[in-house]
């Protein structure tokens, strides 16, 4: 069955429903700096994103698994404020209003292998 409503109507709808927060260019590409390092060392196999009114996530898969291995999360605060998680499973591993402090967590340390 069909439903028919007024353009009018739609339009006032529209204007109600809250926007998603996203993540912005400048955001995604300082996360898919991270991702793309990892990938290309063997690590990481594949991302999503989903945005939602209250918050964007970045979810990092190691494998065809379900859950998502890492989780990067922008979310605005009670006090009007960004700020950005960072996750692995369901442990936080930082929390901080920077990204770049915040997925400073998923940068390798690197290792002398051979001296």
């Amino acid at each position: 069955m069909t439903t028919v409503v007024s353009l009018a109507e739609y339009k006032r709808a529209a204007r109600r429903a809250v926007p998603d927060i996203c993540f912005n260019k400048r955001e995604l590409d300082q996360i898919l700096t991270v991702y793309s390092r990892r990938v290309t060392s063997g690590e990481w196999k594949d991302y999503a994103i989903r945005h939602e009114p209250t918050m964007a996530a970045f979810l990092i898969y190691r494998n065809n698994s379900r859950q998502p291995s890492f989780t990067v999360i922008k979310r605005l605060t009670s006090a009007e404020k960004w700020e950005f998680l960072v996750f692995h499973g369901r442990e936080r591993l930082k929390r901080s209003a920077s990204l770049a402090e915040a997925i400073s967590v998923l940068n390798r340390k690197l290792k002398l292998v051979k001296k």
